[in-house]
């Protein structure tokens, strides 16, 4: 995402990120078993990340090329 040039954008992955790995990793932590809450809320934290993170280039890549085509 070298070339997402907004600080706004950069930090979308990460709030998604932690939102996500908090609201799978609480109910996780219900059953009792502290291992496999945090390997819940970390699966889910690199896997939402990621995910982000790629939609966002996605789009602004799409939006780069879609304004160059105009010029």
């Amino acid at each position: 995402m070298s070339d997402v040039d907004s600080p706004v954008l950069r930090l979308i992955p990460y709030l998604a990120a932690f939102t996500v790995a908090v609201f799978l990793g609480l109910p996780a932590m219900g059953n009792g078993d502290l291992l496999a809450a945090v390997v819940v809320a970390a699966v889910a934290y690199f896997v939402t990340y990621y995910l982000v993170r790629y939609i966002i280039g996605l789009i602004v890549r799409n939006r780069r090329n879609s304004t160059d085509d105009q010029d």
